[in-house]
This record gives structure tokens, sequence and C-alpha cells, in this order.
């Protein structure tokens, strides 16, 4: 379990690095893909809520 949430972690902190304010498309597929880097389930529903709230740069 704990693992699994430090990969889930390690998706996040790579994508909000690279691709913090940028389009929500172009955050999605980077989720897409450092979710499967990193061997993480990912939903489409919760890559697309994720992208949105990374390509609106909001941490509120």
């Amino acid at each position: 379990m704990v693992e699994q949430a430090m990969r889930i972690r390690m998706v996040w902190e790579e994508v909000t690095a690279a691709h913090w304010g940028r389009s929500s498309q172009e955050v999605k597929e980077a989720l897409t893909v450092a979710a499967s880097r990193w061997a993480v389930p990912i939903d489409e529903r919760a890559t697309t809520l994720t992208a949105l709230y990374i390509a609106n740069g909001s941490w509120e």
C-alpha cells in the first residue's frame, strides 16, 4: 500500500514539475505516460480531472 502511494506521488510530482499550467490535453497525455512508467493504474475520469487541475495551475 505504501509503495503504491509513493508511486502515485512520483507521477504527480513528475507531471506537475514539467507540465504545470500547460494545456489539459498535454497534461493528460503526460499523466498517462507517467502512470504507465510508474505502473500506477489510472482511470479516464481521474486522468481528466487531474489534468484539468494541473493545467489550471491551482493548488486551491
